[in-house]
């Protein structure tokens, strides 16, 4: 998590910008959640644009955290080991409003929250479609002291409504064009109002206001 803010004190809409997913993520979107439901937050834009993903179980993790029940998303290999579902048990979740921000550049585990999210109707996808990476990556040392390792592809995953978007990408519900300066306004430093005049954030916005 490398921003949260309050973007809107007076409706309570707040801002949080995730780039990975790693071991501490989950534990960081707590924090970051926290720190702005104390500052009255009622609603909440997410942005995984840009973000190339990271471990599955953390994806799994950081969905529960806005949807009660079901399944988050579900796995397929040629080995039994490799055909896993992941299910919410209902103790995180959050109930209010929610904005989820993607683009070309949200793949792997941002997509499996975007399709969590749009499965399960538990938010509006605001951006460009995402990368279209669905498969689960393992990681093999190769023997020796050479530090090599081979990078393979062993399962696919599937959101809850049993599909996958490989070479696809997900298709946000409110597109917007990608906007020259769009890569600067992603990241920590940029003020307040400079955020909400972005225009995936702006038009997050619009939407969250009318669903308040």
């Amino acid at each position: 998590i490398t921003r949260k803010i309050m973007l809107d004190p007076v409706q309570g809409i707040g801002y949080i910008r995730m780039e990975g997913f790693q071991d501490s993520t989950a534990q960081e979107l707590d924090e970051a959640l926290r720190s702005l439901e104390r500052q009255g937050m009622r609603a909440l834009i997410w942005d995984l644009r840009g973000n190339p993903g990271g471990l599955l179980d953390t994806a799994a993790a950081v969905s529960e955290r806005f949807i009660d029940r079901g399944v988050l998303v579900s796995t397929r290999g040629r080995a039994n080991g490799q055909n896993q579902e992941y299910r919410a048990q209902g103790q995180y979740a959050r109930k209010y409003p929610l904005a989820l921000i993607v683009d070309e550049n949200s793949a792997s585990a941002s997509e499996i929250v975007a399709g969590a999210i749009r499965d399960h109707q538990r938010g509006v996808i605001v951006g460009r479609k995402t990368y279209g990476k669905w498969s689960v990556q393992t990681i093999v040392r190769l023997p020796g002291d050479s530090g090599m390792a081979l990078r393979l592809t062993t399962a696919k995953f599937y959101s809850p409504n049993k599909k996958n978007y490989s070479g696809e990408g997900i298709a946000p519900d409110l597109p917007v064009a990608a906007s020259e300066d769009l890569q600067g306004t992603f990241f920590r430093g940029r003020t307040q109002e400079e955020i909400s005049a972005d225009p995936d954030v702006s038009e997050a916005l619009q939407a969250l206001e009318t669903r308040m």
